[in-house]
């Protein structure tokens, strides 16, 4: 094997498991039973609600871990909204986030106060930018 061949078996090394570890790290997110992912091409998170089932005009809490964000900055904060598009309205209640962990969030105060389809959306903060993910709940009466 010439020393040029020699050299381009060792890139092409390097660059597939460069792309093997990227990947792992990708989805590389430890969530433990009871939480749903949420991913989109940019971001993933975990979440799960508390008490669930969701029921209408009873306050919940969700636990939230940023699995993988588009930037290398940390996530300082995750914001948690939900809004009923059909009615133009939005929650009663401003929720309160609060870090418990590095990437691990827990936000208080939520409460879906009537049935109807709701869009939840979590915005991850990493620096100046703004990731946001969305999931939409049927709020059963």
């Amino acid at each position: 094997m010439t020393v040029l061949t020699a050299t381009r078996v060792a890139c092409v090394t390097m660059v597939l498991a460069v792309a093997i570890l990227c990947a792992a790290a990708a989805s590389a997110c430890t969530v433990p039973d009871g939480f749903v992912r949420l991913a989109t091409p940019e971001a993933e998170i975990a979440y799960r609600w508390q008490p669930d089932p969701l029921k209408v005009g009873q306050f919940f809490e969700a636990e939230v871990i940023a699995c993988r964000a588009p930037s290398p900055d940390a996530v300082r904060m995750v914001v948690l909204d939900a809004q009923m598009p059909a009615h133009g309205h939005g929650m009663n209640y401003r929720p309160i986030a609060t870090e418990t962990a590095p990437g691990r969030f827990r936000i208080t105060g939520l409460m879906l106060h009537m049935p109807g389809q709701w869009r939840l959306t979590f915005d991850l903060m990493q620096g100046d930018r703004r990731t946001r993910l969305s999931h939409q709940v049927d709020l059963k009466p």
